[in-house]
């Protein structure tokens, strides 16, 4: 396999992972009906972002240009963990609630990650577009 394949292949493999494929869980009672939708907005926005991010990949690998490896690494390494996160944050939330004794500082943690992985994944998206607007010339 070329090397030139990595990038595209890795972000749609994240593209894969990030995919939202729940519709909700159903909840019946005896005269009641739930429905707690399991797909969050984030998840649909970071979708979002991935599909953009996977065209890009794809345009550059049909000109035939090759993404610089350090740049592809870094890119791949600081948008894991907003991936992750906003895919599996409903699932992170109800386990670790439940298993915290004190709800307030699980809540600072969980904002801490959360704006953490958040910052790290916009830090990447910028040097994403820098590199892409330099090599454009």
């Amino acid at each position: 396999m070329k090397k030139k394949y990595i990038p595209f292949l890795s972000f749609l493999l994240l593209f894969l992972v990030a995919t939202p494929f729940e519709s909700g869980l159903t909840i019946e009672n005896p005269g009641w009906n739930t429905v707690i939708p399991s797909t969050s907005y984030l998840e649909i926005i970071v979708w979002s972002i991935l599909l953009v991010i996977l065209i890009t990949y794809w345009i550059i690998l049909r000109k035939g240009k090759i993404i610089s490896s350090k740049i592809f690494a870094v890119h791949f390494i600081l948008c894991l963990p907003f991936v992750f996160y906003a895919r599996f944050n409903m699932f992170i939330s109800m386990t670790t609630a439940e298993n915290s004794k004190d709800i307030l500082e699980f809540i600072t943690l969980l904002d801490i990650a959360a704006y953490a992985s958040l910052f790290l994944f916009l830090l990447s998206q910028i040097i994403f577009i820098i590199y892409i607007i330099k090599n454009k010339r």
